[in-house]
């Protein structure tokens, strides 16, 4: 069994980087300083309840999947694959956008 803040790090990034933004950027997201992002990744600091309900909520997922772990979760895996192609798809349409633009 992996240690939950293992697991809650290891997602944290995970989930940041399939929805291909910056550790600042989320921070602005949730509204608290990128250096907590950092060390939240880095296991230096827990969360609080508040702060893991808003990471939840902006990769769309339950505070509970934070903590799953991503070798035996295909909920978990398929999460970060929906976070990635909507990703994918934002990014493609704002290229298209400013083309049109441009």
């Amino acid at each position: 069994m992996t240690d939950v803040r293992i697991l809650l790090a290891r997602n944290v990034k995970n989930f940041r980087e399939s929805l291909e933004i910056s550790q600042m950027k989320l921070a602005e997201k949730i509204g608290c300083s990128t250096t907590l992002i950092g060390k939240i990744e880095t296991m230096k600091r827990f969360p609080s309840a508040t702060m893991i309900n808003k990471l939840a909520k902006t990769f769309k997922i339950t505070p509970a999947d934070l903590f799953m772990d991503s070798d035996n979760s295909e909920k978990l895996k398929s999460a970060i694959s929906e976070n990635k192609r909507k990703s994918q798809l934002k990014s493609k349409l704002n290229r298209v956008i400013d083309n049109y633009f441009t």
